[in-house]
């Protein structure tokens, strides 16, 4: 069923999820069984180069050929180059982590192979993170399989609890501040003084915050539903005292993905201060990479890497009290303005964006929606709510009574097919 579910986006692209999946299975199995050092490290070399290779073809292969052809012509010798026009496959950035992960850790010495080939291309497969995440490492979902569905106390209650809140992140307080605040803005970045392009910037950050972390709610959920337990992928990262900690706490999978697969790696914070800026560097311009095709998204990585880097060379040592609260306010700050390179936007308007927050001179463009802005004010006092509440919520849901589940789904099933007509998709399915 979760094939089909994938399928019926595009059909065609059954077969690269299969040769991923079927990649990393072989390839997971040979490393396993193999004694010899030399041949293992052959091996996982053909899993990072398979799977790499597939993204890189199919995620930004016109990218590179477009970025060659114009460096070709300022180098004087200019050239057509052809296109490949490939659609880009829902998920690949996230399905293809995935099996990688599989290899290396089995590589490791970390995790034993799947039990069958079923139970692998479940793990692959599984519909609720297939598109769009969480990153699922195979040591966390792969135990999950041969236990009996259903077998977590109250996970009706607490799945039912999470897709509806989702659902309203989602298509109420994302989809609604995006469009009164968001939109207009970035259409015309030119027309808006500085206070409003910084309620914009904040706006984008907790618009693409309800819409990602409201996804993540629905599949976590769903996922419950069917008797399984994903990872968490947000801790309040507003709540973070550095640029490093904020993207710990945002797509938090994603985070410790390549901390483990490639931050320690590389050493990690060991040796010179310059090998460990050059290392966090590294991190996060993969990162901003990762998530797209186009010079602002490597735009994106380098700025956050410079962040990252600088802030943790310059950062206040262990001590210095009364800081918390300023590093806090400080670091969100020069984080959320990194989002507006999210943007599907030219980079001329992007610039254009970022010029329009030092316009202090310039007169209103009437950006300012008091219904839009009650939303943000919403949104940001839920963020910064105490963890506890939501523990409290779920555990509602883990003992309410089915009655109780089956009012709280039509009500808010009620209220969100009001906003569905202007629907967006999820943010992060282009990755």
């Amino acid at each position: 069923m979760s094939l089909f579910f994938y399928g019926s986006w595009n059909p065609h692209y059954l077969w690269l999820l299969g040769a991923a999946t079927m990649l990393d299975y072989v390839v997971g199995g040979l490393i396993a069984n193999e004694a010899r050092d030399p041949q293992r490290k052959r091996l996982l070399l053909l899993s990072v180069v398979g799977n790499l290779g597939m993204l890189g073809v199919f995620k930004y292969g016109d990218f590179v050929l477009e970025s060659v052809e114009a460096g070709l012509g300022l180098a004087g010798a200019p050239a057509k180059l052809p296109r490949l026009g490939i659609t880009l496959p829902i998920g690949i950035s996230f399905y293809s982590f995935q099996t990688l992960s599989y290899s290396i850790d089995i590589y490791r010495r970390k995790l034993k192979p799947a039990r069958s080939l079923l139970d692998f291309v479940f793990f692959v497969t599984f519909f609720p993170q297939l598109v769009a995440g969480p990153i699922v490492r195979a040591s966390e979902l792969l135990p999950q399989i041969p236990a009996p569905p259903l077998a977590i106390p109250g996970a009706i209650g607490r799945g039912v609890v999470l897709i509806c809140a989702g659902l309203v992140k989602k298509l109420i307080l994302g989809d609604g501040i995006g469009r009164a605040l968001v939109d207009p803005f970035f259409a015309a970045p030119l027309h808006y003084n500085a206070a409003e392009a910084w309620l914009a910037d904040w706006a984008a950050y907790f618009s693409l915050y309800c819409d990602f972390s409201g996804y993540t709610d629905i599949a976590i959920g769903s996922a419950m539903l069917f008797g399984f337990g994903l990872p968490v992928n947000f801790d309040r990262p507003a709540f973070a005292t550095s640029p490093a900690e904020h993207w710990r706490r945002w797509h938090m999978t994603l985070g410790t993905f390549l901390r483990d697969y490639l931050y320690f790696p590389l050493g990690g914070s060991r040796g010179t201060p310059a090998r460990m800026w050059l290392n966090l560097f590294l991190v996060f311009f993969v990162s901003g990479v990762w998530h797209g095709v186009g010079a602002s998204y490597v735009l994106m990585g380098i700025y956050n890497g410079v962040l990252a880097a600088t802030w943790r060379l310059w950062r206040p040592r262990p001590g210095r009290g009364g800081l918390g609260t300023v590093e806090r306010i400080v670091a969100f700050q020069l984080t959320a303005l990194s989002v507006m390179a999210l943007r599907p936007i030219p980079l001329t308007r992007l610039g254009e964006a970022v010029r329009a927050l030092g316009a202090f001179s310039r007169p209103t463009g009437g950006l300012f929606d008091l219904w839009a802005f009650a939303l943000l004010v919403f949104v940001i006092a839920l963020h910064l709510s105490p963890k506890a509440w939501k523990e409290r919520l779920l555990e509602w849901g883990a003992q309410a009574p089915p009655a109780a589940l089956a009012l709280l789904v039509v009500i808010v099933g009620a209220v969100a097919s009001l906003y569905a007509v202007d629907a967006r998709d999820f943010y992060y399915f282009q990755f």
